[in-house]
């Protein structure tokens, strides 16, 4: 018995040794390093590698309802997102650059219907003013000169308060922000100063003819229309290119919105 424990223990002190000789065994730095990484980038044949099958599959459901909630709610957002953005440019088309832009059309073909084939309004009260120093033609001359009162008075006028008003009750509106806001500023002074030439023209009964005697200033530009400068020209000229094309712009965007929205499925 007491040899058999001795051969036992040599055996064992045996196998002791050999494993543990590596870990004695001086290693270098750089080795230790190779080693390491070849022993972390590889499994042995004792060790199981790591397939999806090993992971649950009731971790895998969850993590792919979360991935398709997040989805979903992105896309509900962007949707949101469209919808809000085609309402703003609805309100933007109805109460402002829609009404204007009919109401500038209006506008300028009545302007153009009252000059009688004039190039502008400076060449129409030439020609009025002209008659009416022709005393063969006087009365003709205040029948231009009264002919144009009236439409501006009875038709162009009206129309420049409604677009006031359109201005004023939707600038929150407006498409370009400040330097869209500077020139319908300047376009409001302008029907300012318009009220002001009506008004007068009303107390002095300058409108239909009832003046018995005109004066040489009453076929100015600025007894008749307001400032005839250039600025003002250009101004006027500038409001009715800048709505249409503000106008057609949104238009556009408006479609590309309800298309976007009926091809993701949110009519």
């Amino acid at each position: 018995m007491a040899q058999l424990v001795g051969l036992l223990g040599r055996h064992m002190r045996q196998v002791q040794t050999r494993r543990l000789s590596p870990v004695v065994t001086i290693i270098s730095p750089q080795s230790f390093h190779r080693r390491w990484m070849t022993s972390t980038a590889e499994t042995t044949k004792h060790e199981r590698r790591f397939h999806w099958k090993d992971v649950p599959w009731q971790a895998i459901s969850i993590a792919v309802g979360i991935g398709t909630l997040l989805y979903k709610n992105q896309k509900s957002e962007e949707m949101e997102l469209r919808r809000n953005n085609l309402a703003y440019v609805n309100d933007q088309l109805s109460n402002l650059y829609g009404p204007l832009y009919g109401n500038r059309l209006a506008n300028h073909k009545s302007y153009r219907e009252a000059l009688l084939g004039h190039d502008n309004l400076i060449k129409y009260l030439k020609d009025a003013e002209g008659k009416w120093q022709d005393p063969k033609t006087k009365d003709e001359g205040v029948r231009l000169l009264t002919r144009w009162r009236s439409f501006l008075l009875y038709v162009m006028h009206p129309l420049d308060l409604k677009a006031e008003e359109i201005i004023r009750d939707n600038a929150h509106l407006f498409e370009h922000g400040v330097k869209e806001a500077d020139l319908f500023r300047k376009f409001v002074f302008h029907v300012n100063y318009e009220k002001l030439i009506v008004a007068n023209w009303q107390e002095k009964g300058e409108v239909i003819g009832i003046k018995e005697a005109f004066e040489e200033k009453d076929f100015s530009r600025e007894r008749n229309a307001g400032m005839s400068d250039d600025e003002t020209f250009k101004m006027l000229a500038h409001v009715v290119h800048h709505v249409k094309e503000t106008y057609e712009k949104l238009v556009e965007r408006q479609k590309s919105l309800m298309r976007e929205i009926e091809e993701r499925g949110g009519h």
